[in-house]
């Protein structure tokens, strides 16, 4: 018997409720929108947790910090209604930092314990050349919060922590991953992705949309020459993991 029949690969397609914490407004999306839109097309429950308010990308800088936050927050509501997204709550770090990585983890896992998801989808934090910190800070934040949200002694708010009734979260799901384990097939729900992108106008110019359905169709055709799926033409890519696999196992980039 090996390790991977002890902790076999968790079924994402079998996820409940889905957190999906991204380090920014648009990252969910343009990485994962359409495996979201089919999980919540066939009933899964889906949350957004954005790690930074997000601030730094946003291309009219006559706009208050306030007014900013109202267009991020509104162009988020308009593609989450596209994708089929239930909740959307925020953490408000600053974009590009400084902020520390143990208040990060206690905002996750707050939510995990408010929200009690099966399945914790987020970016790969461990991929090589990933330069972006918010990328990094929040993968590995959301990577431990979901291997240490039951421990009631890491505390968060009290009314929240005393409240909280035990309950397993299944799997783990990386996207951008160097070493992806799983290709979902989003042939037919990728046009709703697509819509959902064109919502974030506050860090995209008019120029910049063409560009951005490029790169992310060229990944999407890239991903679906693994994909397992009849007539698959686009995929997303994720590493799936068994939560066991987060701590004390240096073979699980090989699973």
């Amino acid at each position: 018997m090996d390790l991977q029949q002890v902790l076999p690969k968790p079924d994402l397609l079998s996820a409940r409720v889905v957190l999906a914490v991204q380090p920014h407004y648009d990252d969910n999306d343009i990485s994962a929108g359409g495996t979201l839109n089919s999980l919540a097309e066939t009933g899964s429950e889906i949350y957004y947790l954005t790690v930074t308010n997000d601030l730094m990308g946003v291309i009219d800088n006559t706009l208050t910090s306030q007014e900013a936050t109202r267009q991020l927050r509104a162009e988020q509501a308009k593609s989450a209604s596209v994708i089929g997204v239930k909740g959307q709550y925020w953490l408000g770090f600053p974009d590009a930092g400084p902020f520390d990585h143990f208040e990060v983890r206690r905002g996750i896992i707050r939510y995990i314990r408010i929200l009690r998801p099966d399945f914790i989808l987020t970016v790969d934090p461990w991929t090589p050349y990933e330069a972006h910190t918010d990328h990094i800070f929040t993968g590995r934040a959301a990577a431990e919060a979901t291997i240490l949200y039951s421990m009631l002694r890491l505390t968060t708010d009290p009314e929240v922590d005393v409240s909280y009734q035990p309950h397993e979260i299944l799997g783990i799901a990386f996207y951008n991953s160097f070493t992806p384990n799983t290709y979902f097939d989003i042939t037919h729900n990728r046009e709703k992705k697509h819509l959902a992108l064109d919502a974030y106008k506050a860090q995209f110019s008019p120029d910049d949309f063409p560009i951005l359905h490029m790169w992310v169709e060229i990944r999407e055709r890239m991903h679906a020459e693994n994909c397992t799926s009849p007539g698959c033409t686009h995929a997303e890519a994720f590493k799936v993991l068994n939560p066991r696999l987060l701590h004390g196992v240096g073979e699980t980039w090989k699973f």
